[in-house]
């Protein structure tokens, strides 16, 4: 008998093992998940179970025969929740209902962990496969995320999609965190795990504030700096509007990603009286101009503003508020405001107070925005 005829009647008797009579004569189904891979054969297949902040646990294994078939069969069934499927190096994860009772993936093992492969016979399970494939080949967004998370019509899928994308996004992924964390259902076994995580994060923000220069609620401490042009923009100047305070730098990464969110924001609200006061820490400070002489310095500030206008430019920052001493780190601006890394940002209301503190993302923005708009 060939491996590709024993394994369709090892497939057939699992099946049949799977549907069995009860004693009242009526008919408990299981939970069979089969797939075919090419390019798979002879690797190993895994099963786990996976969820928010616990350890994987393995529930089964088998061989992947040589035509790359393999198949787990649980005659108990297996709960609603999140599973983690290893075919030899590669793994996805995906979602399961009450009555999925047999589920068929079909696709190619070199394109399994970027999830271009079919999946059948779930709901939830076709749900989290193209949420996870819409994440592939890019920097993920916290809006993307947060899209995700209020569209997802499990929402397990996305409470896990949130917890495992933007578990480093600190203050700008804790709205997103705390809407995922509220659709889960009390019976959801990621509840109480979610909750620890998102009163954790929380503390960490308060105790973060709790250590800031400018706190929320304290007047705006005035700015009044050169425009690339040599134009003085005061900050004060802009009392009655809402205003982003933007610190940033052509030569900072996190700052230049985090560009395309702060235009989003502006481009919505610039007609309600909110714009946006962007403070540069480019330039030479101390350190780069010990030892040069006064032609030189020059020359090399004149380089430092043209990176930062290209940047500008390049990153479609409209707004007219563009402001530096080219001074680096040594901007009394930024000391001012006890700016020690970037992008920093702080929100100030019409009435020129301090009304949210380090706002990253489009999500986060919005939202203490909506507040003072």
């Amino acid at each position: 008998m060939s491996m590709k005829l024993s394994h369709l009647f090892a497939l057939l008797a699992l099946s049949m093992t799977l549907y069995t009579c009860q004693s009242g004569g009526g008919v408990t189904s299981g939970t069979l998940i089969k797939g075919q891979l090419e390019n798979a054969a002879n690797l190993s297949a895994y099963l786990d179970k996976t969820g928010i902040n616990v350890p994987n646990e393995v529930l089964a294994n088998t061989p992947v025969d040589d035509s790359g078939n393999f198949a787990f069969g649980f005659v108990d069934g297996l709960k609603p929740g999140i599973y983690q499927l290893r075919i030899g190096a590669q793994k996805a994860v995906i979602a399961l209902d009450e009555n999925d009772h047999e589920v068929e993936i079909k696709g190619n093992v070199a394109d399994f962990g970027k999830y271009n492969f079919d999946i059948s016979g779930t709901e939830s399970g076709e749900e989290m496969v193209a949420a996870m494939k819409s994440l592939q080949g890019g920097a993920v967004k916290v809006e993307d995320i947060d899209a995700i998370v209020k569209s997802a019509k499990n929402p397990e899928i996305g409470a896990f999609i949130a917890f495992n994308t933007l578990s480093r996004a600190g203050a700008s992924g804790l709205p997103v965190h705390v809407e995922a964390m509220n659709r889960l259902p009390a019976t959801s076994s990621m509840k109480a795990k979610y909750a620890s995580y998102v009163q954790a994060v929380q503390g960490q923000i308060a105790q973060q504030q709790a250590s800031e220069t400018i706190k929320v609620g304290m007047p705006a401490p005035d700015i009044s700096l050169p425009s690339p042009d040599g134009k003085e923009y005061a900050l004060s100047d802009l009392k009655g509007k809402v205003v982003l305070l933007d610190f940033w730098a052509s030569w900072c990464g996190p700052c230049r990603r985090e560009n395309p969110n702060v235009v989003n924001v502006y481009n919505k609200y610039k007609d309600q009286g909110f714009t946006i006061y962007s403070v540069s820490l480019d330039g030479l400070d101390a350190r780069r101009t010990a030892g040069l002489s006064p032609e030189q310095i020059a020359r090399g500030q004149e380089g430092q503003k043209k990176r930062w206008t290209d940047a500008i430019a390049k990153d479609n920052l409209t707004w007219p508020y563009h402001v530096s001493e080219l001074k680096k780190w040594e901007s009394v601006a930024g000391r001012l405001y006890g700016v020690r890394g970037i992008p920093k940002t702080f929100l100030i209301d019409r009435e020129g107070n301090i009304a949210a503190v380090g706002l990253r993302g489009a999500a986060s923005i919005e939202q203490a925005l909506q507040q003072v708009i």
